[in-house]
C-alpha cells in the first residue's frame, strides 16, 4: 500500500455486502502501519447533530415526536411535505459538517480516514425516502456535493439480492430495510454501478480475495 499521506477510502454497497469486514481489514493494515485513522459510518439523517436535535425535541415534545426506526406514527410524519423537506435539510446541513470540515480537517492532519457508506449512499437513501422530491436536482444537494471532498478510492461491493437477504438474517440490524425497500436500494446501486463513482468489486469472492482486489488499487 502507499505510504503517503493522507488517504481518503470509501466502501458502499448494500447491507451485508461486506463493507465492514473489509473495512475494519483496512483499519487494521493502517494501524499496524502506525497510521492514526479515522472510521466514518454516515447515513443521512443519523448523524450526530441530526441525533442531538431529535434528542432534544423528544425532551420537549415528549410522546408526540415519534422514537427512532419504522413505524406508522414516524411515517405518518414524514409524509408532511413541510417535515420531508426540513428533514432532508438538517439532514444535508449536517453532512456538509462532517464531509467538508470534518473530513477535510482530519485529512489536513495526515490521518487516514475510511468510510463505511459515503455521499452516493445518501443520495440512495434519499431517493427511497422520498422517491417524489428529486433531492439530487435542489441546490443544497449539489452545494453538498461540491463541498464534499473525493475519497481516492471509492469502492461499491456488489452482492446478489438473495444473498443480501441471507447475510442480513443472520445479522443484527437494528433499523433492517423492509424486502421492497431492500429491492429497491438494490435496484438502486444497480443503476448507479455504471458510473464513475465507484470501482465496482464482486463481493461474492471470499473475504481475503475482496481484500485484495482492494489493496490493487491501493498500491
Amino acid at each position: 500500500m502507499r505510504n503517503n499521506k493522507p488517504l481518503h477510502i470509501a466502501l458502499s454497497g448494500i447491507d451485508g455486502a461486506g463493507k465492514s469486514t473489509q473495512l475494519e481489514l483496512l483499519q487494521s493494515q493502517y494501524q499496524h502501519q502506525g497510521k492514526s485513522v479515522i472510521y466514518l459510518w454516515t447515513r443521512g439523517g443519523n448523524t450526530p447533530g441530526v441525533e442531538g436535535l431529535k434528542a432534544f425535541s423528544r425532551k420537549l415534545l415528549g410522546k408526540k415526536l415519534p422514537p427512532s426506526g419504522h413505524s406508522k406514527k414516524r411515517d405518518e410524519m414524514l409524509g408532511r411535505a413541510w417535515v420531508q423537506y426540513a428533514w432532508l435539510v438538517l439532514a444535508m446541513l449536517d453532512l456538509m459538517w462532517i464531509y467538508a470540515i470534518c473530513v477535510r480537517w482530519w485529512l489536513w492532519q495526515g490521518k487516514v480516514v475510511i468510510c463505511d457508506r459515503y455521499l452516493w449512499d445518501t443520495l440512495i437513501d434519499f431517493k427511497i425516502m422520498f422517491p417524489d422530491l428529486s433531492v439530487e436536482n435542489w441546490p443544497l444537494w449539489k452545494i453538498l456535493v461540491w463541498a464534499t471532498p473525493k475519497p481516492e478510492l471509492q469502492c461499491l461491493l456488489m452482492i446478489p439480492l438473495e444473498l443480501s437477504e441471507k447475510r442480513c438474517a443472520q445479522k443484527y440490524e437494528p433499523f433492517p430495510d423492509t424486502p421492497k425497500r431492500r429491492a429497491r436500494r438494490y435496484d438502486l446501486y444497480m443503476e448507479v454501478s455504471s458510473l464513475n463513482h465507484w470501482k465496482v468489486l464482486d463481493s461474492t469472492l471470499p473475504v481475503e480475495a475482496v481484500f485484495e482486489n482492494i489493496r490493487s488499487y491501493l498500491s
